[in-house]
């Protein structure tokens, strides 16, 4: 028998297993550990590992029988046809350990993962990669990534032979699974033995495992666990991704921390007890996993953790508009805790947002796992982007500072559209609403408030600016910081909707708009439902990035990009920059100048 092996590695200073005196106790207790989080019997003196040395490597099996499991085609297959079968299967299932000089790997087979799955080091396969990598010379396959702006959370790529990896890597992706064929070189430098002719590819897969894709005997298996022994201890070479993912447990609880501290700091501010400037925090709030379905949905319900556990004794507030959730949550739990700090995030934990179309529910999750936002620590920048924490590196700083300003200057918009400014506060450190501020532009010729009309989902823009050959979206937001990400995410949406309703003449989606504009006494600048429609037809869409200086001195922000230090705000705004040129239209920026009450 020969297997395709896929290799994890355990992280020994997991907070479970971390001190225990050998590789042995550890096993012991990932597997006790893993059994009881499971709910399931087990006694740990029948527990038994068989072992044995290979030079300098220590193996261990730990192997168990799931008995008579009947298999699903039981339930799916009618009487008639089973006709007495036996449907009941016993299924080995089994994890070798290797202990090494430094590290300790696994590999399953069956269905043993689970097992391990709460202890690996799950950026190993990537780290190991990035070991090895050679841009000019590795080709990527395909490719599984984590959009860390934009409104693709998840994006899976196949790619044509001979794409060099140096393609893929880009600001916005994390990667989360690498498919790569190495360089001749790299193959036969660490993998020579695997190799059946010359300037033969390795082919590999890199995600939270390291995998090679070639079928081995034993022997072969143990060369390969004495090259990664080499390979692991090579300086990474930090080309995969501009960014770290914190993977310090100790730092990621000081994180979390301070998380809390801003959101508790921020209370006084959100229920008008105090109007100091400094509780004020910056955050873009969503799902962490299912960005289009929160920003689509129609209604969001609100429910409290209860001792019953039912949604309808826990269901405390239904909302309609996505940026009233963090003050009715915030609102809750000042109601229910007061200043019980511990109460309050407890009660806040136990939060749950559920997002619904009509009766369907398309998202949940916790209220606490919504937070998007960049934080300045001992002069690191720090953000937290959908349930995890980022570093980035230093070296991308620069550049993504350069592109940003590029950007601005380049796509500055010309034509003075934008001629209101926007009142600002620099006492309270506040602008006057944005809806007040869209509405401003209500009534005027050639201008249409589209702001908070919402159909199929979707807010097309907030303001519409006609002129005799082009269409301008405009998408307005405060401030350059983490909130740009929202900003960017709703042009990115609004725009692939635009160019779908184009492109098919969905005549029903503009004459919704329209209507909605009729409902809510909006003005539609002299035009009928039929050229309202052929506006979208014979004019050029341009869309507009538009925000407003949040500092107390109204600083250009591209003139000034130090002041403006958010990289969320950076990272957003360049890779909507790149999506729009690449897949829709013409995307202009603008800052709208302020005015002081």
């Amino acid at each position: 028998m020969k297997i395709v092996p896929n290799i994890f590695k355990i992280d020994k200073l997991h907070r479970d297993i971390a001190g225990l005196p050998d590789t042995e106790a550890i096993i012991r207790r990932m597997i006790s550990h893993s059994y009881k989080k499971k709910n399931r019997s087990f006694n740990s003196e029948n527990l038994k590992l068989n072992s044995f040395k290979k030079e300098d490597f220590e193996y261990f099996l730990y192997m168990y029988r799931a008995e008579n499991l009947e298999s699903d085609w039981s339930n799916f297959l009618p009487e008639e046809l089973k006709d007495n079968a036996i449907f009941s299967q016993t299924k080995v299932n089994l994890i070798i350990f290797i202990e090494t000089e430094e590290e300790l790997f696994a590999i399953v087979g069956g269905s043993a993962y689970w097992i391990i799955a709460s202890f690996i080091d799950h950026l190993f396969g990537l780290l190991t990669y990035d070991r090895l990598i050679s841009l000019e010379h590795d080709e990527a396959i395909s490719t599984k990534s984590r959009g860390m702006t934009g409104q693709r959370v998840g994006v899976n790529e196949q790619f044509r032979d001979d794409y060099r990896i140096i393609n893929y890597l880009q600001f916005g992706k994390v990667p989360k699974e690498l498919h790569i064929k190495l360089a001749s070189d790299t193959s036969v430098l660490h993998f020579r033995f695997l190799l059946n002719k010359p300037l033969e590819k390795l082919q590999i897969a890199a995600g939270k495992a390291f995998k090679i894709n070639k079928e081995v005997d034993f022997a072969s298996l143990h060369k390969i666990i004495k090259e990664l022994s080499v390979i692991v201890t090579m300086a990474p070479k930090d080309f995969i991704s501009s960014y770290i993912q914190v993977s310090d447990s100790k730092y990621i609880k000081l994180l979390n921390e301070e998380l809390n501290r801003k959101i508790y700091n921020n209370i006084g501010y959100v229920v008008n007890h105090n109007n100091d400037p400094r509780d004020i925090f910056e955050f873009d709030f969503c799902n962490p996993n299912k960005i289009e379905e929160f920003y689509e949905a129609e209604r969001y319900e609100l429910v409290e953790k209860t001792e019953t556990g039912k949604k309808k004794d826990g269901h405390f507030a239904t909302v309609t508009d996505k940026s009233e959730i963090y003050k009715t949550v915030i609102t809750r739990a000042y109601e229910v805790k007061g200043n019980n700090e511990l109460g309050v995030f407890f009660y806040l934990y136990g939060v749950s947002v559920q997002c619904y179309v009509g009766k369907k529910q398309t998202a949940s999750s916790g209220f606490m796992y919504h937070f998007n936002a960049e934080f300045s620590i001992k002069n690191e920048s720090i953000f937290l982007v959908d349930s995890k924490w980022y570093r980035l590196k230093e070296s991308f700083i620069d550049s993504l500072k350069s592109q940003t300003e590029r950007i601005l200057r380049n796509s500055k918009l010309t034509v003075g559209i934008l001629h209101h400014p926007w009142t600002f506060d620099t006492v309270r450190m506040k602008f006057s609403e944005e809806g007040k501020y869209n509405l401003l532009y209500d009534k005027l010729i050639n201008y249409i408030v589209l702001d908070t009309i919402i159909v199929d989902g979707v807010e097309l823009c907030d303001i519409l600016y006609i002129t005799p050959t082009e269409l301008y979206l405009i998408h307005v937001k405060h401030s350059f910081t983490s909130r740009v990400r929202e900003l960017t995410n709703q042009i990115l949406i609004s725009a692939r909707r635009l160019r779908e309703a184009i492109a098919s003449k969905q005549r029903t989606f503009f004459d919704k708009l329209y209507d909605s504009l009729l409902i809510k006494k909006r003005s539609t600048t002299g035009l009928n439902k039929d050229d309202f429609y052929t506006l979208f037809l014979l004019r050029k869409p341009i869309y507009v990035f538009a925000t407003a200086s949040q500092l107390v001195n109204d600083l250009i922000i591209e003139d000034n990009m130090d002041n403006y230090d958010s990289n969320i705000a950076r990272f957003s705004l360049t890779t909507c920059s790149g999506e729009m040129q690449t897949n829709y239209y013409e995307l202009r920026t603008f800052q709208i100048v302020r005015a002081y009450p």
